[in-house]
């Protein structure tokens, strides 16, 4: 007698532990989790909710047929819960094939989950900054100082400032 298999709950890891009596379940399985990639979920939620939520809020996973929706307060996920099928509609109107996978959103306060996403933004951002050449370092006055001589033909004061910093720029990533 064959078993009704759900795919409710169910993780890529389990596709091995489907016998082979289940193969149209398992070729189902598979399908979905071929041709669903949770990162363009995550790329396109604050187009989905909205800047403002995108903010304090951010998809986790799918586990048994719910959404998981990480928040950074307990009132975004209490406010959250009066409107889980705007948000359903929204998701599905991008990823209708999700319609049958998630029949639920749950919301749950991480605010660490928050903290340390703003402290990768904050060590990306130093991370660009330091790879500016500030304009009185010696670096930047020698990459100038090539690009002048190697722009000297260009009469259009615009356009050779435009070069010049081209030059240093692409100078400076090598």
């Amino acid at each position: 007698m064959l078993k009704k298999l759900s795919l409710y709950g169910f993780n890529y890891n389990d596709l091995e532990r489907i016998s082979s009596t289940d193969s149209k379940r398992k070729e189902d399985a598979y399908a979905f989790y071929q041709t669903f990639d949770f990162l363009s979920l995550l790329e396109t939620w604050p187009r989905l909710v909205g800047d403002k939520l995108a903010k304090v809020t951010s998809p986790l996973k799918i586990k048994f047929s719910s959404l998981i929706v990480a928040t950074i307060h307990p009132s975004y996920s209490h406010e959250l819960s009066y409107h889980v099928e705007p948000i359903k509609e929204a998701i599905f109107k991008e990823f209708p094939h999700l319609r049958n996978v998630i029949t639920n959103i749950q919301f749950q306060t991480m605010p660490q989950f928050f903290a340390q996403k703003s402290i990768i933004e904050k060590s990306q951002e130093l991370k660009k900054e330091q790879n500016t050449l500030h304009p009185q370092s010696p670096q930047f006055r020698l990459l100038s100082a090539k690009a002048s001589k190697l722009f000297e033909h260009i009469e259009d004061p615009e356009l050779k400032k435009m070069m010049i910093n081209i030059y240093i720029q692409s100078a400076k990533e090598n």
